[in-house]
């Protein structure tokens, strides 16, 4: 007896694996290099406040240098 064909079998990705069809492969980004100038904003932020003897933490540190490097990243 045949058995029912499911949705997941005759998805139109499927379906196009079957005929020879590559699938689209999705972008990657590499984040190394991101969170490289994360770190080193996030330095200069730790020094800036120190130098000044203002309030915060590493953590605050962190937030503002990912914040200013994410909207560098948007203007360009």
């Amino acid at each position: 007896m045949l058995a029912k064909k499911t949705a997941a079998e005759t998805s139109p990705a499927k379906v196009g694996v079957l005929r020879g069809k590559k699938k689209k492969q999705e972008a990657s980004f590499d984040f190394s290099g991101f969170q490289d100038e994360i770190r080193v904003q996030a330095y200069y932020n730790y020094l800036k406040r120190m130098k000044n003897n203002m309030p915060g933490s590493e953590m605050n540190d962190w937030l503002e240098a990912e914040k200013s490097v994410a909207l560098k990243g948007v203007t360009h």
